[in-house]
């Protein structure tokens, strides 16, 4: 090996590891940035909740007398708790294999439609967020958490995108969090508002 071919081979190495080490560092903001959103998320989300519990410990009875019961666990909620937990799995799943991805955007695709609909069958039966408190904390919590849904799965698309251009190095954990983050919430919904 010659001298300017020892130099080269140096001088690419010595790149190798600049790159490896700026994408470190990248991944290192990225996550401590995420770290950062999803506690805000979490606390909004605490906020709205305990605004609810408040609410809810207040009343004389609940639901208020003269106002609609908050819908059934049956077929809208349910559905989208099993939603969210497909689309949770998948964010998982899809560190690994890059075939999860695409279902975990279907599965909060699917989310999302399942709330659409639930709510257009609560103002097609006269249940609007002005019927009372009851619709009003049902159409603000499920209004609130589909934003935040929205938002991991437009957070999804990049993703998908480098899958399909085989980029795919794996799903980022922050993505996975979120994920969680929206699931989590969302069980924490369904339970306070439509079993309790």
């Amino acid at each position: 090996m010659t001298a300017a071919e020892r130099e080269a081979t140096a001088a690419g190495r010595e790149e190798a590891l600049a790159r490896a080490a700026a994408e470190r560092a990248h991944g290192a903001t990225v996550s401590v940035g995420m770290a950062v959103a999803m506690g805000a998320l979490a606390m909004a989300f605490a906020a709205v909740l305990l605004a609810y519990g408040f609410v809810r410990a207040q009343a004389p009875a609940w639901p208020p007398p003269g106002e609609p019961p908050p819908p059934g666990v049956w077929p809208w909620p349910a559905a989208a708790t099993i939603a969210a937990l497909a689309a949770s799995a998948g964010a998982r799943a899809a560190r690994r294999d890059r075939r999860w991805l695409a279902g975990t955007a279907g599965a909060g695709a699917a989310f999302l439609i399942i709330q659409v609909a639930g709510w257009r069958h609560l103002v097609a039966g006269g249940v609007r967020p002005s019927a009372g408190i009851v619709a009003s904390v049902v159409f603000a919590l499920t209004i609130f958490h589909a934003l935040h849904a929205l938002a991991a799965l437009i957070a999804t698309v990049p993703a998908l995108a480098q899958a399909r251009a085989r980029r795919y190095a794996g799903a980022p954990r922050s993505l996975e969090s979120f994920w969680h983050l929206v699931t989590v919430a969302w069980l924490v919904v369904f339970v306070a508002v439509f079993v309790l």
